[in-house]
């Protein structure tokens, strides 16, 4: 009968370096194999069940996995979570102990909030008949027939009110479950419309075929990270220091210059951090974006002066870069074209990680990168890659040309593989597209 694994420690936000990995394995569990995309990065044999696992020295997506041995050797338990991709602020897993036959007797919901909220309204119920939850969220479960399928379905609602579901299949030789999803991939359209006579041949995945549901033109997400402070924007792009005929025949409304088309999303990111103790007493970094803003209610001149309406230290350090990989990371979240726009002022960067390692990550999982400098052209900005100038107007507008079209040519292809793996395909050259992702 197939054993529970679980892991205890949830990675539900952006995660790099060494880093504390603990499971729960069921009583059939001898000895536990950790891998990391493939590569076992730790091997235990005896409680208590924890390892330390190196997640390297910069960001990057992969498949965490745990396989479970029992005394023979034989695989009887697995688990595996998705690190560096999107992930919800929190979720739980259903921990189930047995007795010493194999009978499941109790249950616990262990939980994980980024920002340490705590559950307020929870519910287990077992063949859809609810089972009572104490204060620490255990049930002790009615007697079960270990060789019939059972399923456990739960739900915590947390103090923020966000709301994580979970289903669990025990018994019956039957290990937890989850459906097939489709897996949204941002393409490029190389030329042309694409060519989707027969969807399959688009992609391929280690030498295979790779179905493709669909492939749309969706609406665009584009999120600037950019300083709370505008003064050196507003200096650099005031409109009575610019010629008229550096912008076009018109200059009477202001507001929309140099707009994004419609179907375009924004929304502004700070590069100052919120810290938050997670349930597990580890410390979230995390830079919470604002509302969507329709492009139709402004132009990129009018996005990138406007002063943040909040308070704010205006000395406090500015993390340009860990700001953009946050916003990668919200970027691929759902079917939408996207893009990370940086907007560089005269503030230092004091990020934890350096701007070409975003770069990089940003590359990894296929969203298109733009770095614009307010105060100029900065030769000291290298591993920010290409940095637009924007210190005018005119040049405002170039780079606002360019991110247009970028948005102009991508498309969403839906592909029937899970998250890590979309991020791999590979074009066969017969479709006019061709994925974002880089994969290194």
């Amino acid at each position: 009968m197939a054993d529970q694994l679980i892991f205890l420690t949830l990675f539900l936000g952006l995660v790099s370096g060494p880093q504390r990995v603990a499971l729960q394995p069921g009583p059939a569990v001898k000895s536990i194999r950790i891998l990391l995309d493939g590569k076992q990065v730790a091997a235990l044999t005896r409680a208590p069940w924890n390892a330390t696992v190196d997640f390297g020295p910069s960001i990057a997506p992969g498949d965490l996995v745990a396989i479970g041995y029992d005394a023979r050797g034989d695989e009887v338990a697995r688990a595996s979570q998705t690190v560096n991709l999107p992930r919800p602020f929190a979720d739980f897993v259903i921990a189930v102990k047995n007795d010493a036959k194999g009978a499941p007797v109790s249950a616990e919901l262990r939980w994980e909030h980024l920002q340490g909220a705590k559950p307020v309204k929870s519910s287990l119920k077992i063949d859809n008949k609810t089972v009572p939850l104490d204060a620490g969220l255990r049930a002790k479960l009615p007697r079960l027939d270990p060789n019939q399928p059972h399923v456990l379905a739960a739900s915590v609602q947390f103090e923020d009110g966000f709301v994580s579901r979970r289903e669990l299949v025990i018994g019956g030789g039957v290990g937890d479950t989850a459906d097939a999803l489709l897996t949204p991939v941002a393409v490029r359209q190389t030329a042309g419309e694409a060519q989707q006579r027969n969807p399959s041949s688009c992609f391929t995945s280690g030498g295979s075929p790779v179905r493709v549901s669909a492939v749309e033109k969706s609406e665009a997400h584009v999120i600037l990270v950019v300083d709370p402070d505008p003064r050196d924007a507003v200096k650099a792009l005031n409109l009575t220091m610019t010629p008229s005929m550096m912008l076009g025949p018109s200059v009477v409304d202001e507001r929309h210059l140099f707009s994004l088309p419609t179907g375009v999303w924004l929304q502004l990111l700070w590069p100052i951090a919120e810290r938050y103790k997670t349930t597990s007493n580890t410390s979230a970094v995390m830079f919470p974006p604002s509302t969507f803003v329709d492009a139709a209610q402004g132009g990129m001149l009018w996005i990138v002066t406007r002063a943040y309406s909040g308070h704010f230290d205006k000395d406090v350090p500015r993390l340009f870069a860990d700001a953009a990989g946050a916003a990668g990371l919200d970027a691929i979240t759902g079917g939408h074209r996207r893009a990370v726009v940086v907007v560089l002022d005269h503030q230092n960067d004091s990020s934890s990680h350096d701007a070409s390692s975003i770069r990089a990550y940003l590359s990894t999982i296929g969203v298109p990168l733009y770095v614009w400098s307010v105060t100029g052209p900065r030769p000291e900005l290298t591993g920010w890659g290409k940095v637009d100038d924007i210190s005018s107007p005119a040049k405002l507008k170039v780079a606002v040309d360019r991110l247009r079209e970028d948005l102009e040519s991508q498309r969403v292809a839906w592909l029937a593989t899970e998250a890590v793996s979309a991020l791999r395909v590979q074009s066969t050259g017969r479709c006019n597209i061709t994925p974002l992702a880089r994969w290194p």
